[in-house]
């Protein structure tokens, strides 16, 4: 497939480009990146390159996963990654950290669903983050996310294990409003 843009008055999903590399490095030197996401660690300038000019369009042209940079409507700032892996109909995302608390998260994973269950590529999105990861499960939930329970990651952690993970679904049939049943920590505020 051919990389799509997708828009909306908060955020625009577009490719990430060479010259994101260098904030895509910065934000991935976050001390909870390291704790919670899989990328290498430690990450190198080398792996946002590898990352953006290798990895990303590979993954678009075999339909394995799609991958966007997001940015505000008017800017070419990165702010941060979502990915749609096919193989498993699961999404992933990161935002630097000067950008949290503005709701980019969720409204890219909103526009990433209705692409994906209106050109027909998925019927539900699985979603997980590793438990504690009280930040993700709160933007998944306010996407609309059912909390399904706790289990062994899907995704490997960089040491090959399956750490217990919050793991929860979108259906394509579900109102994206925020559902109940989900850890306690997330619900608190």
């Amino acid at each position: 497939m051919q990389p799509v843009e997708l828009a909306s008055p908060l955020v625009r999903l577009d490719q990430p480009v060479l010259a994101d590399a260098h904030l895509m490095y910065e934000y991935c030197q976050d001390p909870l990146f390291e704790r919670f996401l899989t990328v290498p660690w430690p990450y190198n300038a080398s792996d946002a390159e590898t990352f953006i000019t290798r990895y990303i369009p590979g993954a678009w042209k075999s339909d394995d996963e799609y991958t966007w940079a997001l940015r505000e409507p008017s800017s070419p700032e990165l702010l941060g990654i979502i990915s749609l892996r096919v193989s498993t109909s699961s999404i992933g995302f990161w935002l630097g950290a000067p950008h949290r608390g503005r709701g980019y998260i969720p409204e890219a994973q909103r526009l990433v669903a209705d692409w994906a269950f209106g050109a027909g590529i998925v019927d539900a999105i699985f979603w997980e983050c590793l438990t504690g990861n009280v930040a993700s499960a709160r933007v998944a939930r306010k996407a609309g996310f059912t909390y399904t329970g706790e289990g062994p990651s899907s995704a490997p952690y960089r040491d090959g294990s399956h750490p217990l993970s919050w793991q929860g679904w979108l259906h394509a049939t579900d109102d994206r409003s925020p559902k109940d049943g989900w850890p306690p920590e997330v619900l608190a505020r």
